[in-house]
């Protein structure tokens, strides 16, 4: 599978995803039944609030190590729990340090250790379009459009500068980790129009800058 058929498989599972979690935020009966198994989990973050919070950094710094996991299903427990500042500020955190875990994997031990992780065909197609000299405004726009567990991993590989790629992260996270919060919140809210219309700008704004990027690179 070529590296672009992976991406819109993505998309169109991520599109899939949306649509059919807003149908269960609509329905009072499937919603009631979540909501009762996200107030389990705020009471059982609630015990144990520090070990709560460090955990849900760890599994979000590993939604960004791995690309079949998302943190984004733990979103609604956190937010019930902390609320969504400190949400934020948290998944934002887990992801910088998932983001600086691939770049040490690429740098530091490989492309046989990034191959166990990335495909060895986008590892190299991404490889060849991304220098150690690489603009930040190139980087910035590949971080968008890109799935974000792969440029950590290209960029170590490319031994690019880590600062500024950190930089670039942290930066280019921010819409991401609100968007993923407010999905939380509308869940926990039973909105299911603000539910589906945050899905589907999360959609549609990761389609566009991933073709503006490949016609730009053509």
């Amino acid at each position: 599978m070529t590296e672009s058929q992976l991406r819109l498989r993505r998309l169109a599972a991520l599109a899939v995803l949306v649509v059919a979690a807003g149908a269960v935020v609509a329905s009072d009966a499937l919603h009631g039944r979540l909501a009762e198994a996200v107030a389990w989990g705020e009471a059982l973050i609630t015990r144990a609030p520090r070990a709560g919070m460090a955990a849900f950094v760890v599994l979000s710094a590993l939604s960004a190590v791995f690309a079949f996991f998302s943190s984004g299903l733990l979103s609604p427990v956190a937010v019930a729990a902390w609320g969504t500042f400190t949400t934020l500020a948290l998944l934002w955190l887990g992801w910088l340090l998932g983001g600086a875990v691939t770049y040490a994997v690429g740098r530091f031990i490989g492309r046989s250790a990034a191959g166990l992780f990335v495909d060895e065909a986008t590892l190299a197609l991404w490889e060849s379009r991304v220098t150690s000299r690489a603009h930040v405004t190139h980087v910035l726009l590949f971080q968008l459009a890109m799935p974000s567990e792969i440029l950590g991993y290209v960029l170590g590989l490319v031994r690019y500068s880590f600062p500024v790629y950190m930089a670039v992260l942290a930066l280019t996270e921010i819409p991401y980790a609100l968007a993923v919060v407010y999905l939380g919140e509308s869940f926990v809210a039973g909105n299911a129009t603000t539910f589906v219309l945050i899905g589907g700008a999360i959609v549609a704004l990761s389609t566009g800058v991933y073709y503006l990027v490949r016609r730009a690179l053509v």
